[in-house]
């Protein structure tokens, strides 16, 4: 699967490598999906109707707060202190004073108030959204067969899944709130320095473009590092999470060096990335604090140059103190918030990009809709195979099933025996349904498994595989996986019956022990009476089972035997033998090789032909 199956915003091919054309082409792309994404993110904001609005509502409401402090300092100056007309003189008025002081302090805390309830219900908000998103995205993986989850990097999947889900959490919580103020109080700042001055207000209108273009160029040049940040860090975090599951395998193949040169140029490009964002970000403060002062020094110029030349305001009223210490102020204000905003923009396209990318999942759709397929109820167990192609890369020139044709009657076992790599675990890959085959047909008591769905075709089989995934939870637990609504009585029987229960009440908790991260705590044995045990628990009429080939202490392997046989009792039964003693009382062997079922028939009967079941047999197969 490409690189930009889970990311919309990338390209195969490099920018610079492109043509007019692509380029425009490319651009246009990434701005319709930039519009969808945030089309699907304000709907799963939108969980509650009129949240988004109360969110814009307080945001305005505390922009009017915040710049309304701005405009009492502005009376205060002229009208309490008596600094009227740029004249110094007049009566100093405490009670006003005292007013004045008080009306700022209030306003100032209805702000921070209204903050400080504007970020919780955002926290809430965006967290709530991404719970709902992370949800969608884990059901549509869960329906997606298994040739998918072959086509991916499932590392890529779950970082996407956690990482980047945690990534649209803080980022899009603080950008959010940042974006509406700096918006709100750009516009009404600039509303009230126009009721001060329409005439400052447009010399203001002129230079804060001219002026802060150049922070649009400086975000605009960070934000492909902050992509590429963006990318690196889930690439890093893929290869962790890859290399730490195969971490036995690293040092069995003494890899350790290697795998510590390719992560340590996976953390030079991530550093350099950073580096270059956090570089770009870093230089906009002090551009943005040296322009406010140059803007505020132009307009207190003028200022000046009106009031001693007696021009207007123009809002009827003489240039003062006040007017012109409210817009020095509301001068460094919006300086800052434009600043903050182009800022948080940038930030606001990275959580766009791992938006995007969880969507993507979400999106996901199984070429087959299950839902419209019908139900496989109460069976007896008769399975047909009849001309069963297959390839894994679904290519009709590289198959790894060819033609395969058998039927099973209920209550049969076949053992199906072959070289590594013949096929045999295609066969159960395809009668479990993992797989469709390419051509022919399979068939559960005359139903195709083509028109049944996955889930109802899966619910008559029991699986029992060498490596069986146990759960961090207790044995008992691990054992009601396989039917949750079966008894802790039904469980015990049967353990007993697999022969599971003589080593569990050996452990110090018995059923209540703790299974360790892959079982680490129990032998392979044991992880093998508990497979076969959640088999017995699950009851069901077909059961598929591969004989495990690891080591395994005497007693231990009687049991197996033993349990085996209590498993198989009236059941049809598909084994990939590696057991003398399974094969021999096999109703029927199937011999694979090549991706073809060369010779099927007993024990005997094979033998007698002297093929390669017999080549096979004298090689391979010996008593333990």
């Amino acid at each position: 699967m490409n690189k930009s199956y889970f990311n919309p915003f990338y390209s195969q091919k490099n920018p610079k490598e492109m043509t007019p054309d692509e380029k425009k082409a490319f651009k246009k792309k990434q701005a319709e999906v930039r519009k969808e994404t945030i089309k699907e993110l304000v709907k799963y904001l939108s969980y509650r109707r009129g949240i988004m609005a109360i969110v814009v509502f307080l945001s305005i409401l505390n922009a009017l707060f915040s710049s309304g402090s701005t405009f009492i300092l502005g009376i205060i100056a002229d009208k309490l202190l008596g600094f009227n007309q740029l004249k110094i003189g007049g009566d100093f008025n405490l009670l006003f004073f005292i007013v004045g002081i008080g009306a700022i302090a209030l306003v100032y805390i209805l702000s921070k108030t209204i903050d400080v309830l504007i970020s919780i219900i955002i926290v809430k908000m965006v967290t709530y959204a991404i719970k709902i998103m992370r949800g969608n995205a884990y059901k549509a993986l869960m329906k997606m067969p298994i040739s998918f989850f072959d086509s991916i990097n499932a590392a890529e999947v779950m970082t996407i899944i956690s990482s980047d889900a945690d990534n649209v959490v803080f980022g899009l919580s603080d950008t959010i709130q940042r974006m509406l103020d700096a918006f709100f109080l750009v516009v009404i700042s600039f509303g009230f320095m126009f009721y001060f001055s329409p005439y400052l207000a447009l010399v203001v209108l002129l230079l804060i473009p001219l002026t802060f273009s150049f922070t649009s160029l400086i975000m605009k040049k960070s934000i492909p590092h902050l992509k590429k940040q963006q990318d690196r860090l889930t690439k890093m975090s893929s290869y962790i999470q890859e290399h730490l599951k195969i971490h036995h395998l690293i040092k069995s193949f003494n890899q350790i060096e290697k795998s510590n040169r390719d992560f340590k140029v996976k953390t030079h490009k991530f550093f350099k990335s950073t580096f270059k964002a956090s570089l770009y970000s870093e230089i906009i403060y002090p551009y943005a604090l040296a322009s406010s002062y140059i803007i505020q020094f132009i307009v207190g110029f003028l200022g000046i140059i009106f009031f001693m030349n007696n021009i207007s305001t123009g809002s009827g009223q003489p240039f003062s103190v006040g007017i012109l210490t409210s817009f020095g102020i509301y001068i460094r204000v919006m300086s800052m918030q434009v600043t903050f905003f182009f800022q948080n923009f940038a930030h606001f396209q990275i959580s766009l990009i791992s938006t995007a990318r969880i969507l993507q999942i979400t999106k996901l759709k199984p070429q087959i809709d299950e839902s419209k397929l019908s139900e496989l109820y109460e069976i007896k167990g008769n399975v047909e195979f009849k001309n069963v192609s297959f390839s894994y890369l679904n290519k009709e020139d590289n198959l790894q099933l060819k033609k395969a044709s058998f039927k099973a009657k209920k209550g049969q076992t076949f053992a199906i025996v072959g070289p590594t790599g013949a096929g045999k675990t295609t066969i159960i890959n395809l009668l479990s349904k993992f797989y469709l085959p390419l051509s022919g047909e399979i068939k559960i008591d005359g139903k195709l498994s083509s028109q049944i769905n996955e889930s109802s075709w899966r619910n008559q089989i029991s699986i029992v595989l060498q490596d069986t995934f146990l759960f961090k939870t207790t044995i008992m637990e691990n054992l009601r996986y396989a039917n949750k609504k079966a008894t802790d009585d039904e469980i015990i029987q049967a353990a007993k019956l697999s022969k599971a229960d003589e080593f569990i009440m050996q452990l110090k908790n018995g059923y209540n022990e703790i299974i360790l991260e892959g079982g680490s705590n129990l032998s392979h044995g044991e992880r093998q009476l508990i497979a076969i045990t959640r088999a017995i628990i699950a009851n069901k009429s077909i059961l598929i089972l591969d004989e495990a080939t690891s080591n395994i202490d005497t007693r231990t392997e009687k049991y197996i035997q033993k349990a085996m046989l209590n498993l198989m009792k009236g059941k049809t039964s598909f084994v990939i033998a590696h057991r003398l003693s399974t094969i021999i009382n096999a109703d029927k062997i199937l011999v694979v090789n090549n991706g073809e079922i060369i010779e099927s028939g007993t024990h005997k009967e094979l033998l007698s032909k002297k093929g390669f079941y017999e080549k096979l047999y004298n090689s391979a197969f010996s008593e333990d």
